[in-house]
């Protein structure tokens, strides 16, 4: 496997669903600087109602198809309910500066319709995540002689008092660097309460110090510091700035916005580097933007504030062609929009929103300006009315491009208006192959609406700009509602892609990895402290069996779990005496389950200081086994046993300490002022807290005793207490704490449902696999069939789906299991085995295959094939057993740890 350099950003075209606002097509410039260009294409009825394709809340479209590498999708939008009057609007390459438009618009009634459809086309300027304010990007001037530097670009910071998150600062971004409103890039450095959040409460900053290296292009004899800054609060701020000539004081005044403050330095400055290093004194709020070096005299030519408005593009329109150009004006590139239905109209929106405005404005028949907020621009192409008789399918045809200038785009426009109605439908029906599903056994064949919307929604389920060491980068997001980075589910998405591209699964792992030199961000960390990286390398690795894969991760891997499990420079995990880890200074979130119990309950009496979970700890044992499997593959013989020893260190601590006999379940482990072990978190009654997969998670660590693993497979399949007619229950049926309308309490998530298939096969039981495997596939079909919804997760009372509805993320498991079972050529295996080599034949009719098996024993590996019978040949014990034509459920029960190969022919 071919390995690019680090980076965070996806490895997707400029072209794509990347829109946090109307669905549609999106382009990012090449500036790359947060900057986004949407144009959101949907219909309505004529004169009548317009639904709005938002992005954030359930709307009335659906993501319907989409080829992995997102050069072709479909949305589907529903103006009847169910497939009655609707639209499938796609988009397809045309050249790499281009995309067509394609409205299929169908009319499945007895009755005519009059349908509309729109272009809107506007852009949009970065903003932090959750959306608070836009950054319209610096407008910088300064005199010749100075030097200039964003206060987050230090060359180094640190605080006087250290923090739990100095090492692994959330989001990824620099130490101390926050958004702030009005500054040039929207980021700057806070110091003392000015600093950004964190689960305790920050120093005043007395002692925190920051070094800049400046650039000076001429010596400077009486140089002056300029900081722009802002300081909220009655109480002034301060600094002292060390350098070659010695110290000088920088007062900072009060600034509820920002303001510039200057003083003289201690003396002469040369040409060429200089470092100055700014030490605060504990007082005020000061929050810094970014920093000028001149002399005395060239204060007065130093401007430093923010552009304009960038909404509001030039327009030149061409409505005998069919086409007009869009100039923005924080863009350099220029735009072209071509539509071929007439009539059209165009109009122009000055909103900033369209879901109440244009609804509002639907009757307004005659004015070519819709005046609004004025806070947003929207040029709208508007296409009306267009008839569809009963029954009739009509396809109406557009493009959108992209030119270094306006002639350049309105050449673009005229040469793709050339192609017609057939040059347009040959582009989209090239395109559209990439649109087919992959060849699946007859037995799945009935679950493919489910998987086809569940790749729609993975693949498409990218977002831009996200924020992040200081670039913006296109992300694959859980859900449009999370505009943001989201570490667990990441693991996830990752591992749905993988059965759809290797390129798009190694990108999300690598956008979470950091190099090792990297002092601030151990990985990108965002939300939950659950691993699920790991759980993607493996994958990724037993797909490919790349050395290379494996020799690039597997540093920054080890790097990440040394973090996770208290063994790095910052990390507080593993702060109490009982050897369990503590997740709790990095987020609220032990496992992912927000409003699970124990978890709740730690927070209710503030015990985070003092409770370490379950999970942490078992997810770090599996992690460690990954590692050293991983280790031993790359000839780091003496650190893949130091990570065993991790693993056994851990598992003795669970063991000695977190095991619940009576309830059979691992609890939470509280600890006494002097982090000692003081007993397990109970209810008032006495009873276990962690009564869930909580507690049951060291099965899938491999850190139980046979006794307890028998329990509690007997537990997980009990539906009295974790099995429910949906699936696993996060919580025991039959705990007092259990509840129904709870939001992972009382529901079926499907994460952890992986994490327990995957153990069964490592136990062999093949057939409680396939019930969790089985149970999840159709109850997502089935919802899929009604809604067309991918549902974050399943209420065991009535067994519908809830949550968002475009989720990608945790609900990724689905394709997993759908590949496992029903897609030829895919060899699937439990934690505790990696496949080493798989080959394949051309027709997936047989497999020769080397597994390394890290442990003794039963476990069952699944190998989907095409139909027919087939021979099993192998170095260890195994029995081969159909589980439907094709798929096969082979079992093995070596002796010792170590490699297997085995032959399946016809």
């Amino acid at each position: 496997m071919k390995i690019p350099p680090q980076n965070h950003d996806l490895t997707l075209p400029a072209w794509g669903p990347y829109t946090k606002k109307y669905s549609g097509i999106s382009h990012i410039p090449a500036a790359g600087d947060g900057v986004r260009f949407d144009l959101a294409v949907f219909p309505g009825f004529y004169r009548r109602r317009v639904d709005l394709p938002n992005v954030t809340f359930e709307s009335g479209y659906h993501v319907w198809a989409a080829a992995p590498d997102l050069s072709c999708y479909t949305l589907r939008h529903e103006l009847e309910w169910k497939d009655r009057v609707y639209a499938d609007i796609s988009f397809a390459p045309l050249g790499p500066d281009a995309r067509l438009i394609r409205a299929e618009l169908c009319n499945r009634t007895d009755a005519p319709q009059n349908l509309v459809l729109h272009y809107m086309a506007s852009a949009w300027d970065p903003t932090p995540a959750g959306g608070a304010f836009p950054i319209p990007g610096p407008d910088v001037r300064l005199p010749p002689a100075a030097a200039f530097c964003q206060a987050r670009d230090y060359e180094e910071l640190r605080f006087a008092r250290p923090r739990p998150d100095d090492h692994l600062v959330f989001d990824g971004l620099r130490r101390g660097e926050v958004p702030v409103e009005g500054f040039t890039i929207g980021y700057g450095v806070g110091f003392g309460g000015a600093a950004a959040p964190g689960p305790r409460p920050r120093p005043d900053g007395a002692g925190d110090a920051a070094c800049y290296r400046f650039t000076l292009p001429a010596a400077l004899e009486e140089p002056w510091l300029g900081v722009r800054y802002r300081n909220p609060g009655p109480a002034a701020a301060g600094f002292t700035v060390s350098g070659p000539a010695g110290q000088s004081p920088l007062p900072l005044p009060p600034a509820e916005t920002p303001a510039m403050a200057w003083a003289p330095l201690a003396g002469p400055l040369p040409a060429g580097d200089c470092l100055l290093t700014l030490t605060g004194a504990g007082t005020g709020c000061p929050q810094l933007d970014c920093l000028v070096l001149c002399d005395r005299a060239g204060r007065a030519a130093v401007h430093i504030g923010l552009r304009g408005p960038g909404a509001r593009p030039a327009l030149d329109p061409h409505p005998d062609e069919g086409f007009l150009t869009l100039q923005y004006p924080h863009i350099r590139e220029c735009y072209g929009l071509l539509w071929t239905w007439a009539p059209a109209e165009l109009r122009q929106i000055e909103n900033d929103e369209l879901d109440i405005f244009l609804r509002y404005t639907v009757h307004d028949h005659v004015s070519a300006t819709l005046r609004g907020n004025g806070r947003g621009h929207y040029a709208n192409v508007f296409q009306r009315p267009i008839p569809l008789a009963p029954g009739e399918t009509r396809v109406i045809y557009g493009a959108v491009c992209c030119a270094d200038t306006p002639a350049a785009a309105a050449a673009c426009c005229r040469r793709l208006a050339a192609l017609g109605s057939a040059g347009f439908e040959a582009a989209w029906q090239a395109a559209a192959a990439a649109l087919a599903p992959p060849p699946a056994l007859p037995a799945g064949r009935g679950l493919q609406l489910g998987q086809q919307l569940m790749q729609a929604v993975l693949c498409t389920n990218v977002v831009y700009p996200v924020y992040t060491r200081g670039q913006y980068i296109r992300h694959n997001t859980p859900g449009r509602w999370w505009d943001s980075l989201y570490s667990w589910d990441s693991g996830f998405i990752g591992i749905g892609l993988a059965q759809y591209s290797l390129r798009r699964a190694f990108d999300c792992l690598n956008a979470y990895l950091t190099p090792v030199e990297d002092d601030e961000a151990a990985f990108i960390f965002h939300g939950s402290l659950v691993p699920t990286q790991f759980y993607l390398f493996a994958e990724l690795l037993n797909r490919t069996g790349s050395r290379e894969l494996a020799a690039a991760c597997y540093p920054r891997l080890r790097r990440y779990y040394a973090f996770l499990t208290g063994q790095a420079e910052g990390s507080t995990t593993a702060d109490l005496a009982g050897g369990l880890l503590r997740p709790w200074d990095y987020f609220y979130n032990s496992g992912g389950w927000d409003d699970y119990p124990p978890q709740r309950e730690v927070h209710r009496r503030g015990l985070e200081g003092c409770c370490t979970p379950v999970i942490t700890t078992a997810h770090a044992i599996r992690c460690a086994r990954i590692l050293a499997y991983t280790a031993r593959r790359l000839g780091r013989d003496g650190e893949a046993d130091a990570l065993l020893a991790d693993a056994r260190r851990f598992t003795d601590a669970l063991q000695r300490h977190a095991w619940d006999g009576q309830a059979g379940y691992f609890g939470y482990l509280l600890h006494d002022a002097a982090g000692q072990p003081q007993g397990l978190l109970r209810d008032e009654n006495g009873v276990n807290f962690n009564m869930g997969l909580g507690g049951a998670s060291p099965l899938f660590a491999g850190a139980c005793t046979p006794d307890q693993a028998a329990g509690l497979w007997a537990k997980l399949q009990d539906d009295t207490r974790l099995w429910s007619r949906c699936g696993l229950s996060t919580v025991d049926q039959s705990a007092p704490y259990y509840r129904q309308d709870g939001y992972w309490n009382g529901a079926v998530w499907m994460p952890y449902q992986w994490m327990f298939f995957k153990a069964a096969l490592d136990a062999g039981l093949a057939d409680f696999a396939f019930r969790i495997a089985d149970t999840a596939l159709r109850l997502w079909q089935t919802e899929c069939a009604r809604s067309y919804h991918c549902f974050e997760h399943f209420m065991i009372e009535s067994g519908r789906g809830a949550g968002w509805h475009q989720f990608g993320g945790l609900s990724a498991p689905v394709v997993h299991w759908y590949a496992a079972y029903y897609r030829p050529g895919t060899l699937t295996t439990g934690f505790d085995t990696f496949v080493r080599r798989a080959s394949w034949r051309p027709d997936h009719t047989g497999l020769t295959a080397e597994l390394d098996a890290t442990r003794p024993g039963r476990f069952t590996v699944l190998a989907a094939l095409a139909p027919g019978a087939v021979r099993l040949t192998a170095s260890a014990p195994a029995v081969c057993t159909p589980r439907h034509d094709g798929l096969w459920e082979i079992t093995f029960t070596p002796d010792a740890p170590g490699p297997i190969t085995f032959t399946l022919e016809p």
